[in-house]
């Protein structure tokens, strides 16, 4: 298993920084991706762990979120579920 960490500003830079190795690692194989530390999450972000959830699904791959409380606080604000993201209520 790949492990990531975020960055604790999750802005669009960092969401672009992110990304290719995010892709990548997700195309081989299994990925966890620890956001503990994470004090500040962007809407850039958050459609990029929702897209990795997603390509997670699609491609058998497992895929863990560990979330913060400011993570898990903004997805319920912006509607999303924290445990479908965070991988607690989707199989990947």
């Amino acid at each position: 298993m790949r492990h990531m960490s975020l960055p604790t500003r999750c802005d669009r830079a960092a969401a672009i920084a992110f990304h290719p190795e995010l892709r990548t690692h997700l195309l081989k194989g299994p990925v966890e991706i620890d956001g503990r530390d994470v004090a500040q999450i962007g809407q850039a972000m958050l459609q990029l762990l929702l897209s990795a959830r997603q390509t997670a699904t699609k491609t058998g791959h497992s895929l863990n979120i560990i979330m913060s409380e400011k993570m898990c606080a903004t997805l319920s604000n912006a509607g999303a579920d924290p445990d479908m993201v965070g991988g607690n209520g989707m199989p990947s």
